[in-house]
């Protein structure tokens, strides 16, 4: 009977030895503003709409990428981007990468900037990195659009850039709920948050 005991004891301290795993989740955070023309000629930027969150899906490539990096020795990348993409009613999976998104990402024709913003991050605390601190990934729209969802990614500085190699990297997606609608001149403000936690 004893011997019985000790058995199912093992078993469910096995369980929950496999039950706890490492676990990566993230959030974009935008808010919409407007370069808003002055009497004198200069442009005054305004926040018009409070910031929302929105929560991601770290894609697989992702995911590989993390553990490679932390327990494979293979070289952390430096260059990290904020974008974001334009077509309606697209949902993001996990099988998603950066040489093949089942999303259009925005380009020069959508927004001023003529390269992806920078993901400037800040040092981990906490078990949370993010780039609240700033500089914040900013862009202003060109051309009334949706900006209908946000990615963060590696390798390339160029709109719709879609090398495959180890150094081209799309980590997250995440749909926006509801859409930003942009007209000329607006801006929309990126922010990107991941914790860790061991669960």
């Amino acid at each position: 009977m004893r011997t019985v005991d000790l058995q199912r004891k093992w078993d469910m301290t096995l369980g929950e030895v496999e039950a706890r795993r490492e676990k990566e989740s993230g959030f974009f955070t935008v808010q919409r503003g407007l370069w808003v023309p002055r009497r004198d000629g200069r442009l005054l930027h305004e926040h018009t709409h409070e910031a929302r969150k929105h929560h991601n899906l770290i894609v697989n490539e992702g995911l590989d990428h993390v553990l490679d990096v932390e327990l494979n020795a293979l070289a952390a990348l430096t260059d990290w981007r904020l974008t974001g993409w334009t077509n309606s009613g697209q949902t993001p999976a996990t099988s998603d990468d950066y040489a093949a998104t089942t999303v259009t990402e925005v380009t020069t024709t959508n927004v001023a900037e003529s390269i992806r913003e920078a993901f400037n991050a800040n040092p981990a605390s906490s078990q949370s990195l993010d780039n609240v601190a700033g500089p914040v990934a900013q862009y202003t729209a060109d051309e009334a659009f949706n900006f209908e969802g946000a990615m963060l990614m590696s390798g390339s500085t160029t709109f719709g850039e879609t090398t495959n190699d180890a150094v081209h990297i799309l980590f997250c997606m995440s749909v926006l709920t509801p859409v930003v609608a942009l007209v000329t001149l607006a801006t929309i403000d990126i922010t990107y948050t991941i914790a860790s936690s061991d669960v």
